[in-house]
């Protein structure tokens, strides 16, 4: 008599596997899979290369891709990016409220491209690690460039949040509005330890930043440990 108790501990054992919350190891895997990501693989480089020019402070890196049939060149310096001579500034992106743009280090760039929609015009993502020290690991410097290969004047440029953030995290909502997180921490009952982390979806709209009805709430296994973490049911 004892067979039937043992298979339905075996069964409940399984069902109880197979509604397990996936866990995760990285951020960009978390956000690909999300619905809608604008984002797939960053525009291949020549690892390590890095240009510098007389008279200047800094080294620079080139790149070129294509863009919906047009190559385009691509230049990241510490404080700017140029594509196609048209050279846009860190410090004068439109920043999310309690964010401050930073300069990238070249050489930890990565630019990720993604062509028009009949939501939305093409897109140019850039990403990279700033000076820094303590938690700067959890930070990236993230700036958009929507419709890059228009003229100047049409082509917004926001800096994106940069809280255990990433280009790949940019997504398409149902509604065709680009979109992209602000992570916040998740507290523990005294308010003590971080025990997992708030996405909020924005969207950046006639030159402001808006909130968009998306919210996921991610545990982590380990508090104070945001690098292995998991969807928590609502």
């Amino acid at each position: 008599m004892r067979f039937p108790i043992v298979l339905a501990a075996a069964l409940a054992a399984f069902a109880g596997g197979a509604c397990a919350a996936e866990t995760y190891e990285s951020y960009d895997a978390f956000y690909v899979a999300r619905p809608g990501a604008v984002f797939g693989d960053a525009i291949k480089s020549k690892p390590g290369v890095a240009y510098s020019s007389p008279g200047e402070q800094g080294v620079y890196t080139e790149l070129r891709a294509i863009l919906e049939g047009r190559a385009v060149n691509i230049t990241l310096a510490g404080n700017r990016i140029t594509i196609d001579g048209k050279t846009y500034r860190y410090a004068s992106a439109a920043t999310f409220p309690g964010e401050h743009p930073s300069n990238i280090y070249p050489l930890t760039a990565d630019v990720f491209l993604a062509g028009r929609t009949s939501a939305h015009p093409a897109v140019l993502c850039l990403q990279g690690g700033s000076n820094g020290s303590g938690e700067s690991d959890r930070y990236t410097q993230i700036y958009l460039l929507i419709n890059p290969l228009a003229p100047k004047r049409k082509v917004t440029f926001p800096h994106l949040p940069s809280l255990l953030s990433s280009c790949r995290a940019v997504l398409e909502t149902k509604d065709g509005k680009l979109a992209f997180p602000k992570n916040s921490y998740l507290l523990d009952d005294a308010q003590e330890s971080r025990v997992g982390l708030l996405v909020s979806y924005y969207a950046f709209e006639d030159r402001r930043f808006a909130p968009v009805r998306n919210e996921i709430r991610l545990r982590f296994t380990h508090p104070e440990v945001p690098f292995q973490f998991s969807i928590q049911d609502k």
